[in-house]
């Protein structure tokens, strides 16, 4: 439920927020995060539960945001993005993950909800993950779109990626986790 701890514990295994105590480990190697660049360089990616606020540059184009974690490595050594590399990529996981646009150079605010969710997710899935963490990810999100993202998330667990669902839907839980674990005031409980 909201309030339980549970958007704090995905921040904190992201690197968002310093844990009070315990320790993170991939596999069963014990790794120190003290910010966001860390969680991303040790295969951690995170899927916020507001897009528009925390996971997008609506303002931009969709084919920057899907690609933006890979911006350091499309760079020359004057900084400048290689943008064939940019479009091939975005191409590729539009074809992918079915996102439905006009345009790759359209700002990604003007997609619909579900193929928002799509790009960010498509962001993550673009580097070398061990866990991805899904906070809420089919809020606002058409049925389609949800199908969508319930096929690949059961296709990455499949293919070995540790998926993190935190979510308030029972449904959605019962049908994509194959383990479920309730928290309450910040604890399991």
């Amino acid at each position: 439920m909201l309030g339980s701890g549970r958007t704090e514990l995905a921040e904190a295994l992201f690197g968002c927020h310093q844990p009070e105590s315990g320790e993170i480990r991939i596999h069963g190697k014990t790794v120190q995060m003290t910010c966001i660049r860390d969680a991303i360089e040790n295969g951690i990616g995170y899927l916020p539960p507001d897009r528009v606020t925390e996971g997008l540059f609506l303002s931009q184009p969709i084919a920057d945001n899907i690609s933006a974690e890979k911006w350091g490595e499309y760079a020359n050594a004057l900084g400048a993005i290689d943008r064939k590399k940019v479009e091939n990529m975005s191409h590729y996981w539009e074809k992918e993950l079915s996102i439905a646009l006009h345009d790759i150079e359209d700002q990604v605010g003007t997609l619909s909800g579900g193929n928002q969710q799509k790009c960010v997710l498509a962001k993550w899935l673009a580097i070398h993950l061990n866990v991805l963490i899904l906070n809420g990810p089919t809020v606002g999100v058409d049925i389609g779109a949800k199908f969508d993202i319930y096929e690949r998330v059961r296709k990455l667990a499949q293919e070995g990626l540790t998926v993190l669902i935190i979510s308030d839907d029972l449904p959605e839980v019962l049908t994509n986790c194959n383990r479920v674990m309730v928290m309450r005031q910040g604890r399991l409980a």
